[in-house]
């Protein structure tokens, strides 16, 4: 009996130091504060629900996302009128996962007073998801770094508390609108895959300032085994030269969307592949700040082309010996 009523008290003993720590556990000002910062700003589902994205900033331009058949484009103002041109969906995944996911955003306070000095005004940055008619899914304000530089004030529009989360948020929406374009002219192809490049362009000789035309520059560079030629010239070209050369037309970048042109005529760039497809390039001459329009076969976008773009692609015949 004794010794049954020892083990007793002992097991009462254990459970009651148990519930004892388990207190001191929940109640722990560090694990508090840890839970308190664990926080997300989008609603279960808001992925799937969200069909636009609107970003402004300290000026009056917006710059808008729609959700087309599953993928995100950028609404272009031009001069026939806005265009849905392509944006880098990885980036807009990025933005939902920053968002969506529950992660450390510590509040920080809930003073209206600090929010002009911090930047949480409606006149500052701001992000707005959409799903549908309706109040948003978030109507988010961006305000400054904090003192750490690590992470960004945040605010719900409407709310007073503020918080800070990942400075990766800000920069997504400060950033210029480019950054969030999808500038490649061509999909995934490799060097290994082609089979022929054919390049037309104007041949201009002289001063820059003057550069009188004097016709067109044509050539046809071909695979031969493992080498390339000159049609016309059976001497292999410099290989390594012509391959990047190659693999830079095939991963060439505008660095802005134009609106509709007409003239494409200053050049031409035909890239057969093995398959019996083909890539197709024409670039019109220089508008404004040296920059081309140029556009593709397949993709119904007008790019803007830098000068050193074009130079890189645009090479004589002496470039490849």
């Amino acid at each position: 009996m004794v010794y049954k009523k020892k083990l007793i008290i002992l097991g009462a003993s254990a459970v009651f130091l148990a519930l004892v720590y388990l207190v001191t556990l929940f109640f722990d000002p560090s694990r508090i504060n840890a839970r308190n910062e664990r926080f997300t700003w989008l609603p279960p589902g808001a992925r799937e629900e969200a069909d636009k994205i609107e970003i402004s900033g300290s000026s009056d331009e917006k710059f808008e996302l729609v959700l087309r058949h599953d993928r995100w484009f950028a609404l272009l103002d031009g001069t026939g009128g806005p265009q849905e041109v392509p944006v880098k969906q990885g980036r807009v995944d990025d933005i939902f996962r920053l968002l969506g996911t529950r992660g450390a955003f510590p509040r920080r306070g809930s003073s209206a007073s600090s929010h002009k000095n911090l930047g949480l005004t409606t006149d500052g940055y701001r992000l707005i998801i959409r799903g549908g008619a309706g109040l948003p899914l978030l109507d988010l304000l961006i305000g400054q770094d904090d003192v750490s530089g690590k992470e960004v004030f945040l605010r719900k529009n409407g709310e007073n508390e503020f918080r800070s989360g990942d400075r990766l948020i800000g920069s997504y929406v400060k950033a210029d609108k480019n950054s969030w374009y999808d500038l490649k002219l061509f999909d995934e192809a490799s060097v290994e895959q082609v089979q022929r490049v054919r390049v037309t362009f104007l041949d201009y000789s002289g001063p820059e300032d003057e550069t009188p035309l004097i016709g067109y520059i044509d050539y046809n560079i071909t695979r031969s085994a493992e080498n390339w030629i000159m049609e016309g010239d059976s001497t292999p070209l410099d290989k390594d030269k012509t391959e990047t050369w190659i693999r830079g037309i095939l991963e060439v970048q505008g660095d802005n969307f134009l609106s509709p042109q007409n003239d494409f005529t200053a050049a031409r760039i035909v890239v057969e592949l093995g398959d019996g497809s083909t890539l197709r390039l024409q670039i019109g001459e220089a508008i404004e700040d040296g920059k081309a329009p140029a556009l593709t076969g397949n993709k119904p976008y007008v790019y803007s082309l830098p000068r050193w773009t074009a130079t890189r692609i645009l090479r004589e015949r002496g470039y490849f010996n």
